[in-house]
């Protein structure tokens, strides 16, 4: 083999593994898998810490358990109780929880139906309520670490990521959807030190071409 074509074959092989290299990103770069399917049902609700007057707020929970791909999702609703007139309601700091509860689980056709763990969303509301439908009322939730297992000991190769969950206005009349947004992400495995030890040896090769090629 000449210099010329074994520093082509070199630089060609470096290539190679250096496009192996890319293509392995660190477990913290995850990517979208096929949508996976999960079923659950959810449980709210509203404390009396920091109301001043008549706590007009309920939380309608999701029962029945809904079906459906990674995206939105539907939690609940919070209730606003309509009040008499020159009644006003206050909410300082005032606590709600509303908790999602899985029934099944459906990723790359395995279903998971045992050991699904419930997660538990907090948060304050502040603001006031009053007749004629008037509300002020912030939901906000508090803090949380968006990457959540819902299947027990989680699933090999994945992450549930969790978001989109307020904060948001409630009503003063009828009505307020909460919603959520998640996605289970398949995170890209660490190259294995003997993948590291071939790309080395392929970037060897190519140093030694074009040391060759100065001889």
């Amino acid at each position: 083999m000449t210099v010329v074509s074994f520093r082509r074959f070199a630089i060609t092989l470096a290539a190679f593994f250096t496009c192996v290299l890319s293509a392995h990103s660190a477990r913290g770069a995850a990517m979208a898998t096929s949508a996976p399917s999960l079923g659950f049902t959810t449980s709210g609700q509203i404390g009396t810490e920091g109301v001043s007057g008549f706590n007009a707020l309920s939380f309608l929970s999701q029962s029945q358990p809904i079906w459906g791909t990674t995206g939105s999702r539907y939690l609940g609703q919070f209730i606003s109780a309509p009040l008499p007139p020159g009644v006003t309601t206050t909410y300082q700091n005032t606590p709600f929880s509303i908790s999602i509860l899985p029934t099944g689980l459906n990723y790359e056709d395995t279903w998971y139906t045992k050991d699904l763990q419930p997660i538990v969303l907090k948060g304050r509301l502040n603001g006031t309520l009053s007749a004629g439908g008037f509300s002020n009322i912030v939901a906000s939730f508090d803090p949380i670490d968006p990457w959540v297992d819902i299947v027990k000991g989680g699933i090999k190769g994945t992450e549930t990521f969790l978001t989109g969950i307020g904060p948001f206005l409630v009503g003063g009349a009828g009505s307020t959807n909460v919603m959520m947004n998640w996605a289970l992400l398949t995170a890209s495995p660490v190259p294995e030190p003997s993948t590291l030890v071939v790309i080395a040896s392929g970037l060897t090769l190519a140093c030694f071409a074009r040391r060759r090629r100065w001889i």
